[in-house]
């Protein structure tokens, strides 16, 4: 392994699944990181069929691994794949992206003392925060807390997470808040624009089409909406849960996954995004909408409150409710709107900017390899 100074260090990146806010999560740390440390510091184990996810990056840098589903069978190819991209590129830091890279913690901690990495962890929304029943919530808090053991450091995506681990009792010394960010500067005349009619209120959902994201709610409401001048906009598809044939509403228009040029290009378009989430530890949409100057009608749920000022950069409903739902798209008004989204873009600039989350997480990694060198000389 190298000799650990200012940016003199490897970090080797896991992600076990891309699609969604990991995906956007990895396309800024992953760019910027080459940048700063050198596209041979930087390296990342990523899906195979999810390449598409991170197109710039070379070959050179990646592990790619065949099979990204989740049974017993694949998630050990993948441990393993894991433990032969660590012995091979020898990096001073592996950073694990969710849960299911997070349980490749026990496999680091077996490695030999000599080439075993410092570990940052990312859950990007705890598990034991999902509605499931009390008893499996406890059971996956049960296991985060066996492996915070094994973990220098373990980012929360926002003070909300911080909390709910804390009182699930993960140890706070090793814990830290650190907001998502995305690029300040957007280039949507790179795609085609996207004809929106002008004569309604357009709004947009970005992402996963699964129970936790709640477009099945936003769905309901806009059937009851079918008279009013107001259309959805759909990118995303099913990640998680067992696709489900959506409605066929004529204030409903799908468009699948987009790339994020032509998201970009959405976004300008539209008059509001619309997070209808049933949990969500941060919210990568929003900030997204933000930094474009639109406004964020989010669920009040979770972190979402953190993220939205209520009626300043966006508004909070009443989360699962697709009749409030419904009131609630009723009562927008277009200049509002606007005037929210002015704030939102303020706001943005203030909390949400990819160069602030990626100077912390750097500032993260010199502090962990401080403390581990520090620990060596002590022992």
């Amino acid at each position: 392994m190298s000799d650990a100074g200012p940016e003199n260090y490897r970090v080797l990146h896991i992600a076990q699944k891309l699609p969604g806010g990991v995906g956007a999560y990895l396309s800024e740390v992953l760019s910027f990181q080459r940048e700063v440390m050198g596209p041979r510091r930087v390296s990342a184990v990523i899906p195979a069929q999810e390449r598409f996810v991170l197109p710039y990056l070379p070959e050179a840098s990646l592990h790619l691994f065949d099979d990204a589903q989740r049974s017993p069978r694949a998630l050990l190819r993948f441990a393993a794949h894991a433990r032969t991209a660590i012995m091979h590129d020898r990096p001073d830091i592996v950073h694990l992206h969710s849960s299911f890279a997070g349980m490749l913690r026990p496999v680091i901690a077996r490695l030999p003392a000599d080439v075993r990495p410092a570990v940052v962890y990312c859950a990007h929304g705890w598990a034991f925060n999902i509605r499931w029943s009390n008893r499996r919530r406890e059971l996956i808090a049960a296991v985060e807390r066996h492996m915070s053991t094994m973990t220098d450091r373990v980012l929360c995506i926002s003070q909300f997470e911080y909390d709910c681990a804390v009182q699930r009792g993960l140890p706070r010394d090793n814990m830290a808040v650190l907001h998502n960010g995305v690029t300040e500067r957007v280039f949507p005349g790179c795609a085609a624009p996207v004809p929106m009619p002008r004569d309604r209120i357009n709004l947009l959902f970005i992402g996963r089409k699964d129970r936790q994201k709640g477009f099945d709610i936003a769905e309901r409401a806009m059937a009851m909406l079918t008279d009013l001048p107001v259309h959805l906009h759909v990118i995303g598809a099913t990640v998680v849960d067992d696709e489900q044939e959506s409605q066929r509403l004529p204030n409903i228009t799908h468009y699948g996954w987009q790339q994020r040029e032509a998201i970009w290009s959405f976004v300008e378009a539209c008059d509001a995004v619309l997070v209808p989430s049933r949990w969500e530890g941060f919210g990568l949409a929003a900030i997204e909408a933000l930094r474009q100057g639109k406004p964020v009608l989010a669920s009040n749920v979770d972190a979402l409150p953190e993220v939205v000022r209520d009626g300043v950069t966006g508004m909070l409903f009443p989360a699962e409710d697709p009749q409030a739902l419904a009131q609630f798209i009723r009562g927008l008004d277009r200049q509002k709107l606007a005037e929210m989204g002015s704030a939102g873009r303020a706001d943005f600039l203030a909390r949400f900017t990819g160069e602030r989350m990626n100077r912390a997480i750097l500032d993260c990694y010199r502090a962990v390899l401080y403390e581990r060198a520090l620990a060596t000389r002590l022992a």
